[in-house]
């Protein structure tokens, strides 16, 4: 999950604003879905990114 503190969010990140509102909640779901937060300098939003993922995984390559 990006890690980048919003504005809009009281400077919070996503991930702690919406542990905020949920509590225990939204530590367990975040954790099922497997989303983890990403600090903000190791963000690739690169095109490669899916390919990487997917070679991480096992997945074969798209085509």
């Amino acid at each position: 999950m990006n890690s980048e503190p919003r504005g809009a969010l009281g400077f919070a990140t996503p991930a702690r604003a919406f542990r905020a509102m949920l509590g225990g909640d939204a530590a367990a779901l975040l954790e099922v879905y497997g989303i983890e937060d990403v600090p903000v300098g190791e963000l690739d939003l690169t095109p490669g990114l899916i390919a990487r993922a997917r070679a991480e995984r096992g997945d074969a390559p798209l085509s």
